[in-house]
């Protein structure tokens, strides 16, 4: 079983929040709550263990300073180092500190990172579907056979912090620049999916997988019943959003379904080993 979406952070940040929310307005915005929740690359493998997840993708937030940015991809690339292989690393980028940017993605890939993500360009404030601003990093992660992974937003219903506008007509926009590469939408893609009923649409999404994080706070459990009406099983990611919420949330809504081992195992792990390019041995 892989998580396909999960985030750590290290103890200096979250023994220093406040003075760390001064610098990141992505870290402001997501844990300026008393209840927010975090954690360590330990707890992370923890619960892993006490829920039988074999492996996670740790994500990236889309920070929005270069430094915070830096000092967690660092942590992400030895956390996974240090893991013997439970934790793959993906790491963040940002678009808007243009050259240094781009030479800290280059020197993430070179370090282990298996992808970029997760992009929050609400708050990383830039336009994702500039296609010069995007094109240095699809380029990289189109030489290294490597996928993105994008916060997505819904274009209805209740606010929450860190939803954003990342809502699917920017991302289908974003997508169709960059055909030759794999995306990895969170969230159900902020409801991408319902739009592959359209045959066109459908044709642009083929390199195209969608997380199941979060569900819980966002849809009724009958989203992945009508999700597997709408899309085969090979484009559905299992990814919980932990620390966020409890893996369990998930994968108990997923037991719930009538659908075949081979279906269950696209969206347990098949569909991750696939993208990451992962051997089964």
């Amino acid at each position: 079983m892989i998580d396909f979406h999960t985030h750590i952070l290290p103890l200096e940040i979250i023994n220093n929040l406040e003075k760390y929310t001064e610098k990141d307005t992505t870290l402001k915005s997501l844990f300026q709550k008393p209840n927010s929740k975090f954690s360590t690359a330990e707890f992370l493998c923890e619960k892993m263990n006490e829920h039988q997840i074999n492996q996670s993708v740790v994500l990236g937030m889309g920070w929005s300073d270069s430094g915070l940015n830096s000092f967690v991809n660092d942590y992400i690339l030895d956390s996974a180092k240090n893991s013997l292989g439970k934790l793959i690393p993906f790491t963040g980028i940002n678009p808007t500190d243009v050259k240094s940017g781009i030479n800290e993605a280059i020197r993430c890939i070179e370090s282990g990172s298996k992808g970029f993500g997760e992009i929050h360009c609400d708050f990383q404030n830039f336009n994702i579907t500039d296609k010069n601003i995007m094109a240095p990093y699809m380029e990289i992660l189109e030489d290294y056979k490597l996928p993105i992974v994008i916060h997505a937003s819904e274009p209805v219903g209740h606010m929450y912090p860190g939803k954003g506008l990342t809502t699917p007509n920017k991302l289908v926009k974003t997508i169709e620049d960059f055909p030759n590469n794999n995306f990895v939408l969170s969230h159900w893609g902020g409801g991408l999916f319902f739009y592959e009923l359209m045959p066109e649409i459908s044709r642009s999404l083929k390199k195209v997988y969608y997380d199941c994080s979060a569900s819980p706070f966002l849809y009724d459990n009958k989203i992945y019943e009508v999700a597997l009406k709408i899309l085969d099983s090979t484009k559905i990611l299992f990814g919980s959003d932990f620390p966020l919420i409890d893996p369990s949330r998930i994968t108990d809504d997923i037991e719930k379904l009538s659908i075949d081992q081979k279906a269950l195992d696209d969206i347990y792990w098949k569909n991750a080993f696939n993208i990451l390019n992962l051997s089964n041995e």
